[in-house]
């Protein structure tokens, strides 16, 4: 077997080395000369010394297993005589050393221990001499020289050989110390990774071993005079202590493992949530030897959960309580109702009109608002009492021990908390609040009925003066309604059951008309006729307005298509209603036109009646889709006028072409004073501004006469007909066109 040279070089044996070893064992020249005489003898023995020596090495187990192989052992025989012969030859050199020195790294690497292979120098010895018998001759002194000198020699290949055995058990004492060191660093490397630390401590002597971690996440000194269980504990939290006591005692009385999680408040302000598993070792008898502790810094993890924990339970935006939060707090405060006795109210706040804010402002304004209102209306709560933002502009208190009446009084305190403006940046907003109660157990036992009865309250506070409602059984009824209407509603636009009526606008001094308007009608086959004041806003509330609105424009081009086809004449343009929540979509105008040309017909003959409510909702917006309506071709009139923000600072800086006078004032101006004034006013201003006017609500003939005497030309109402169906309106107000060449 060959070895790499640095194994037999490392252990230093040069020419000065190997000739200070000879001149201390006594091996000279001449000894070297006598064995070299030896040859012969030896050769001539040797098979028969090498078979017996062989032969007793297979008698034992340690060695025996060594030579079980024939090849094995032919070639170790033949090795043996090589060795035989260099080790007569005299020659004791450097390469007689290395040599030597690989056999023993051999001897070693194979396993065979010292002890035996220094027995089987002694029988080689041995061997050799008894095959030496006529050197022993009486009075023949060279069997003792040759002796001597065998033995020498032999000294000078185990003092070889050991330095081998002693350079390779050094070697593998120094690898294992490495790879122990290693293993070290390892294991610290990946406590430090994993937030580990140890401790141990002896119970007997009160010896604590702890690393430089523990000392750390324990803020233990070192210094410190304490018994140890005292210095593991020093820093623990107050409300943690007990809990490490009792485990650490059921470590030392019992062989459970205990896993604990605790918190450690260090003098300098550091804080630690620490996680602790550990544990007794026991000698045969039970007795406690040590017990150990592996700790694991979980700070980050237990933040993480924290977060976690304030995520699912409270507002990111706002931190009040979620709505997760909140039914688990209803659900308590029903328990203990129901346990105790005792009742309690929902407060459901909704913020009027907030979504206006988002959408002209932008949502980071609108979370700032948002902030500021859940702050007052916290302020103004009792410490029982809890808010909780259940989304959007969406509020809910849980107004623990108050009834009914006593939950009116918080909601008037919260909306007059909310009516001072609130500044952003700068800006002031000022919100109304809408609030609807429920009490238990007056108005629901459950967390579900209890909700939904203050959110139907809710929205009757909306349609309130005063903006607060508690809940009666009757607004169930009527938000059932409006949820099956909802319902219907959808499913007419889906399957074309609205329709659109049309009603004549007439010149007031000989009743011919100057144009129409289209008005929608929807006739529920189980409800009957829906009026629009009803199931229009509740197409803007549930999001269907659009729909509509598109559905009315598409009705309104077919019915003009069919009208030209069956070859009757359009007077003038046809009106058409916009919502505000239509204006306010992004995609109105683009919508509009595109229908209008699509169906092959021009914009110049529409006509689009707009609220001044709907327009002020946003003045710049608005404003910016007139103009682009108005070069598009359509003319503009302001509906409802006067029932609104009316003025002449908002008229002049608006594109109108028409004012439309609600049909309150005319009912009203021949027995109202204020109701002619306002008329008569109306009127002089259309005219000065070259706005056209148009009386809405005419139902009597002296109401056209006061109308005409005034300057108003143009009316609409019961007097000249109500809206039809197109073919009545047909019959009645569309005349043919001439034939072609008369």
């Amino acid at each position: 077997m060959e070895f790499p040279g640095s194994e037999w070089a490392s252990i230093s044996i040069d020419e000065h080395e190997l000739q200070l070893r000879k001149r201390f064992l006594g091996l000279s020249s001449d000894d070297a000369t006598t064995l070299e005489a030896l040859r012969e003898i030896v050769g001539a023995n040797h098979q028969m010394f090498v078979d017996d020596f062989y032969d007793h090495l297979s008698t034992f187990e340690e060695t025996a297993k060594h030579i079980s192989e024939d090849e094995t052992l032919a070639r170790l025989k033949r090795a043996q005589h090589r060795y035989a012969v260099e080790l007569l030859s005299g020659n004791y050199d450097l390469d007689y050393a290395r040599n030597r020195l690989q056999v023993g790294f051999v001897h070693h690497r194979i396993g065979l221990a010292p002890h035996l292979y220094l027995a089987a120098c002694g029988r080689l010895i041995t061997g050799i001499a008894r095959s030496l018998p006529s050197l022993f001759q009486e009075g023949q002194p060279k069997g003792a020289e040759a002796l001597i000198a065998l033995v020498r020699v032999l000294m000078l290949d185990v003092g070889f050989a050991m330095d081998a055995y002693v350079h390779a058990d050094r070697k593998a004492l120094a690898d294992t110390v490495a790879s122990l060191r290693d293993s070290q660093s390892r294991l610290a490397e990946s406590q430090e990774l994993a937030q580990l630390a140890h401790w141990e401590l002896v119970p007997e002597s009160g010896e604590l071993r702890a690393c430089a971690r523990t000392l750390e996440l324990l803020c233990m000194d070192p210094t410190s005079a304490l018994p140890a269980q005292d210095r593991l504990r020093q820093w623990i939290h107050p409300d943690d202590r007990r809990m490490v006591d009792d485990a650490l005692e059921s470590a030392m009385t019992s062989d459970a493992t205990y896993d604990i999680r605790y918190r450690v408040e260090c003098v300098d302000g550091r804080r630690y949530a620490l996680r602790e598993r550990g544990r007794a070792l026991r000698d045969p008898d039970g007795r406690t030897l040590r017990v150990i502790g592996v700790i694991q810094d979980i700070s980050l993890q237990s933040a993480q959960l924290s977060r976690i924990e304030q995520l699912a339970h409270f507002d990111n935006l706002t931190g009040l309580p979620n709505r997760a939060h909140f039914y688990a707090a209803l659900d308590r405060a029903i328990s203990a109702c129901m346990q105790n006795g005792g009742s309690f109210s929902l407060l459901f706040i909704d913020l009027d009109n907030f979504k206006d804010i988002n959408d002209t402002k932008g949502h980071g304004i609108g979370d700032l608002a948002l902030v500021e209102i859940a702050k007052r209306i916290k302020g103004y709560l009792r410490s029982q009492d809890l808010v909780a933002r259940l989304g959007g502009d969406e509020f809910v208190v849980l107004a623990e021990r108050t009834d009914a009446a006593a939950a009116r009084k918080l909601a008037m305190a919260i909306v007059e908390c909310l009516t001072p403006a609130i500044w952003v940046r700068g800006e002031a907003f000022r919100m109304k609040a809408s609030i609807g109660i429920s009490s238990y157990p007056l108005d629901g036992e459950d967390s579900e009925r209890l909700v939904r009865n203050a959110d139907t309250a809710m929205y009757a506070a909306k349609r309130s003066r005063s903006g607060i409602e508690a809940y009666r059984a009757d607004m169930s009824r009527r938000l059932e309604r409006r949820i099956d209407m909802a319902s219907r509603l959808d499913q007419a636009l889906r399957h074309g059951e609205l329709q659109l009526h049309y009603q004549p606008q007439v010149r007031l001094d000989d009743g011919g008309i100057v144009g129409m308007e289209a008005l929608l009608r929807w006739h529920d086959t189980e409800l009957g006729w829906i009026r629009p004041d009803e199931f229009i806003p509740l197409a803007e509330e549930r999001g269907m307005i659009d729909a509509v609105g598109d559905f009315v424009v598409g009705q309104a081009c077919a019915q003009i298509r069919a009208w030209r086809g069956a070859g009757l004449l359009l007077p003038g343009r046809l009106a058409l209603n916009i919502s505000a929540m239509q204006l306010d979509a992004d995609t109105f105008s683009e919508r509009l036109i595109t229908a209008v040309t699509r169906a092959g017909l021009s914009p110049t003959e529409f006509d689009l009646e707009l609220t001044e409510s709907g327009i002020m909702v946003d003045p710049v917006r608005s404003l910016a889709i007139m103009k682009l309506l108005k070069a598009a071709g359509f003319s503009l009139s302001v509906d409802d006028f006067g029932m609104g923000y009316s003025s002449l600072s908002h008229l002049k800086g608006f594109p109108f072409d028409k004012i439309k006078l609600d049909g309150s004032f005319v009912q009203g101006m021949l027995t109202d004073r204020s109701d002619y004034a306002i008329v008569m006013a109306t009127v002089t201003m259309a005219r000065n501004l070259g706005l056209q006017l148009v009386a809405e609500g005419v139902e009597t003939a002296d109401q056209a006469v006061a109308l005409k005497s005034i300057g108003c030309e143009l009316a609409q109402g019961f007097l000249y007909g109500r809206a039809c169906p197109p073919e009545v309106f047909a019959a009645r107000w569309l005349q043919s066109a001439p034939a072609a060449g008369h």
